[in-house]
């Protein structure tokens, strides 16, 4: 069974308020509050663990909170490896209104000593097998020099380890020099990269296949309710999604990410990989809060996705 191996640095309590209306700037009542461990990384663990595979959650905790969240490290069976660190585990808000947009506000205040990467990297190293999948998700905190984080990530696929990248804290450029297995930006997150605007749906394929000719194996390009591009060897395809009434966008990416690796270490052909990995991020969508996508939906959405080669 091919081995994946999640990395969250900064994992956070996603905290989740429903209110009928949102007005900034007036008092605002909620409804309801839902509170969910969470961070990148580790969201696809959890997206894994629910759907029946495996995977090592290799996490950064503060200190204040760390109790509570272990708790829900195990009240959803995630095998796990922690590294304290001396703070609190943060904390993110998301506002939810019955109708309009999500509101998110993500404290930055995640600091780390460099020596934490070598604890992890000492650690890690001896468990990872050739043809791994090790995901590193969210942005790089603070105190972590960047060219130190490409020389661990150097040193995992050394081991053999092919790396998912999902944190706006790299370049193109460090895209190019590290070549990941798979990047999975979202549409505005590309225009970063690429430093250009992408309207059309011809710029969004064109963007894809840039991405992967700089040496990254399989770039997907996560676009909401228009589906994925996805840009691979010798492939270019366009997944095109059913459409439906998010109730929670949170995590949604991360859960695409998920049914992609799931399906790939399953086994299953290209098409069937970008299926199941937007049919992931579209059930996740149906979720309360930061909740992984369910499984008793995962069905019905896949047989609704449809696949054009480009």
């Amino acid at each position: 069974m091919r081995q994946i191996i999640t990395i969250t640095l900064n994992p956070a309590f996603d905290i989740h308020y429903e209110v009928e209306r949102f007005e900034a700037g007036k008092e605002n009542y909620s409804t309801n509050k839902i509170v969910s461990i969470g961070g990148k990384g580790l969201n696809i663990s959890r997206a894994l663990a629910l759907h029946g595979r495996d995977s090592l959650a290799v996490i950064v905790l503060g200190e204040e909170g760390s109790v509570e969240f272990r708790a829900g490290l195990d009240a959803e069976g995630i095998n796990y490896l922690a590294f304290p660190c001396p703070g609190a585990v943060r904390q993110n808000i998301t506002i939810h209104p019955a109708e309009g947009p999500e509101t998110r506000l993500s404290l930055d205040t995640s600091r780390l000593d460099i020596s934490i990467l070598h604890e992890i990297k000492q650690a890690l190293t001896p468990l990872i097998q050739p043809g791994s999948l090790v995901a590193f998700g969210g942005r790089v905190p603070r105190g972590l020099p960047l060219e130190a984080v490409k020389e661990f990530f150097q040193a995992l696929q050394a081991r053999g380890a092919w790396l998912v990248l999902d944190s706006n804290s790299l370049s193109l450029q460090d895209l190019a020099e590290i070549k990941p297995w798979l990047i999975k930006p979202n549409e505005y997150e590309i225009e970063a990269l690429l430093g250009r605007e992408i309207r059309t749906e011809e710029e969004v394929h064109q963007a894809a296949q840039e991405i992967h000719q700089l040496g990254v194996v399989n770039v997907l390009i996560s676009l909401g309710e228009h589906g994925l591009v996805y840009a691979g060897p010798d492939v270019c395809g366009r997944v095109h999604v059913p459409q439906i009434t998010p109730v929670s966008t949170i995590g949604a990416g991360d859960s695409v990410l998920a049914g992609y690796m799931y399906a790939y270490a399953e086994g299953l052909d290209q098409q069937e990989i970008l299926k199941t990995a937007a049919a992931f991020g579209t059930a996740a969508c149906l979720t309360p809060g930061t909740q992984p996508p369910q499984p008793e939906v995962l069905a019905q959405l896949k047989a609704e996705m449809a696949v054009e080669c480009l």
